[in-house]
């Protein structure tokens, strides 16, 4: 009896998992994020009481455990975003280039077609 095993063609959708289906950069991320919320809880909890040291841990969590899961389009993950906003907010919005204006080029060199030959014919056109 024959096995069949169907081998996808787009070999840009697989991704290389060390625990169950997490990525490496999930791990990453989801252990910054435990040891970031962990030590806030741990340094919090006993001076503003536990319900707001575990507000506080799910804030400064979050954040990671968001950047770890959140991809679009299966390419852009959440840090590449993020660079890409600040970048376009920082850099300086001016044009590299400049377009030139063909029509006002060609009505300049007419109008100097007509002044040499005004200037030519030795008469003045009103």
């Amino acid at each position: 009896m024959a096995l069949y095993v169907k081998i996808p063609k787009d070999m840009n959708n697989i991704k290389d998992t060390l625990v169950g289906k997490l990525t490496k950069r999930q791990i990453v991320f989801f252990g910054l994020g435990l040891a970031v919320g962990l030590s806030t809880y741990w340094l919090t909890y006993k001076t503003i009481g536990t319900s707001a040291a575990t507000v506080l841990l799910f804030c400064f969590g979050s954040p990671f455990f968001l950047t770890a899961m959140y991809s679009k389009y299966g390419i852009f993950t959440l840090e590449k975003i993020a660079a890409n906003l600040i970048r376009h907010n920082i850099c300086p919005k001016i044009r590299p280039y400049r377009t030139e204006n063909v029509y006002r080029l060609m009505t300049v060199e007419s109008e100097y077609k007509k002044e040499v030959k005004m200037l030519e014919t030795g008469r003045k056109q009103i």
